[in-house]
């Protein structure tokens, strides 16, 4: 039995490809299918909801160290300032 760990060493050993390649394809897999169905289910309502849940699995693929930290840091930085031009025009009325 294998733990989650273990598995990015063993995609890379069968694709032959680097292990951070591994880490970051699983990590992609594992980001689309929780995000996908998140996104369908609250189309029309609010954009929240599927933030909140790619924070989440990104927290933990980062914990469990599929993901570079690095990368949470640069989805945060985009949603801040996605919700920052949103904020603006709110307060302005623009």
């Amino acid at each position: 039995m294998q733990s989650l760990e273990s598995i990015p060493t063993w995609l890379s050993d069968y694709l032959d490809i680097t292990l951070g390649a591994a880490q970051v394809l699983l990590s992609i897999i594992v980001i689309l299918a929780v995000l996908l169905p998140t996104l369908y289910l609250s189309r029309g309502h609010s954009n929240i909801i599927p933030v909140i849940i790619l924070f989440l699995v990104e927290g933990f693929l980062v914990a469990i160290g599929w993901f570079p930290f690095w990368f949470l840091i640069a989805t945060v930085v985009i949603v801040a300032f996605m919700f920052s031009k949103l904020m603006t025009d709110l307060i302005l009325g623009g």
